[in-house]
């Protein structure tokens, strides 16, 4: 882990500049075995139709137009999700040694707030782009909404952009209080007589207590935070609180959600065990936490399938045939992906990509 320069505005943007940099490529390099299979599942739908990328300005824009009850919700969901890749990256944006050194430097918070910012844009440098094209073809396509308030529409997807840029740093700064709240933790840690006179069970000891107290990224809390926000998707979704987002983009959104945040439990946990191997060699058995990890993986996918499935069965009539179908999905997807190693990349990318598609698929017909 390299070092902080001398303190100065310039040279903590430019370090900060290079070690997004740094994480941006390893991301890369960890997505070049699977891009070929999501150019093969995904390619031919935007090659058929350049019009699916407008989407991604779709509610800003649309914001714009609708009374401010409505639009405001729709304008402030887009800027938070949009700043998601940001709050699941400032570990790694801001390593903890990081944290610690820019605590002890005398920088002054607006330093440390243009560093962040500077570090947000450059995250969100390709949805600037991904914005872009939809004015483009928005443009070109002149709809008649988009035509009667297109300067406000502009203006309001680049506040979008903007507030995401926001929001992500202030995730960053998140990350950087963190460190002493850390540090506070660990003088309330009780000494080595007091842990063995109660020692915890292994699970507790092995996989609760590291999930919960954040040793895993992400962590337990982290996780709730994301069953809390799809259990917000599904509300929408199922409630038809917004008009202008299809159905089938709200099951996507909710498919691809889920799907993301089992994924990242999985790697996580897996990373989590490999890490202390030698030490699980020495157990007298591997059934027991073996199974009681794959159901902490799969735990969220169920949560989150649960709420779904009650806000259907307690809101709107419903097909029978797709929510048992759908049902079953979100019950039987974490199962399989925890089957298969994370570190099987081909494997792991097609699964999942097979398995929103699917879900997409079966969450467009309950009510069609």
């Amino acid at each position: 882990m390299t070092s902080l320069p001398v303190p100065g505005t310039p040279r903590l943007l430019a370090a900060r500049l290079e070690r997004t940099g740094e994480v941006l490529r390893e991301l890369l390099r960890s997505l070049k075995q699977a891009l070929p299979i999501v150019a093969g599942v995904a390619g031919p739908i935007f090659i058929a139709s350049l019009a699916l990328l407008a989407w991604a300005g779709v509610p800003p824009m649309k914001a714009a137009t609708l009374p401010w009850r409505s639009g405001a919700p729709l304008w402030l969901a887009q800027a938070v999700l949009a700043a998601w890749p940001l709050w699941a990256l400032r570990g790694r944006l801001l390593p903890t040694a990081w944290c610690v050194q820019l605590r002890c430097l005398p920088l002054t918070a607006r330093d440390l707030w243009a560093s962040d910012m500077a570090v947000s844009a450059v995250v969100l440098a390709p949805l600037a782009a991904l914005y872009a094209v939809s004015v483009t073809v928005f443009a070109v396509q002149r709809p008649a909404w988009w035509l009667q308030a297109w300067p406000l529409c502009v203006l309001s997807l680049g506040g979008s952009w903007l507030a995401s840029c926001g929001l992500g740093a202030l995730a960053l700064g998140w990350q950087r209080r963190g460190v002493s709240v850390h540090a506070r933790r660990v003088t309330r840690m009780r000494t080595p007589e007091e842990l063995l006179a109660s020692p915890p069970r292994l699970f507790a000891a092995l996989l609760w207590k590291p999930w919960w107290r954040g040793a895993l990224a992400p962590g337990g809390r982290a996780v709730v935070v994301g069953i809390a926000s799809t259990g917000l998707i599904a509300g929408a979704w199922v409630s038809g609180a917004w008009p202008v987002v299809p159905g089938a983009a709200w099951a996507l959104m909710f498919c691809m959600s889920t799907v993301a945040l089992t994924e990242r439990v999985q790697r996580a946990m897996e990373g989590h065990l490999a890490g202390r191997s030698h030490w699980l060699a020495a157990l007298p058995t591997t059934t027991p936490w073996r199974a009681q990890s794959r159901l902490l993986i799969c735990a969220p996918m169920w949560i989150a399938g649960v709420l779904v499935v009650g806000f259907v069965l307690a809101v709107r009539p419903w097909r029978a045939a797709p929510l048992a179908c759908f049902a079953a999905g979100l019950f039987a997807t974490p199962a399989v992906m925890s089957a298969v190693p994370s570190a099987n990349r081909e494997a792991h990318v097609g699964l999942w990509a097979i398995c929103v598609g699917v879900l997409t698929a079966l969450g467009s017909e309950l009510w069609n």
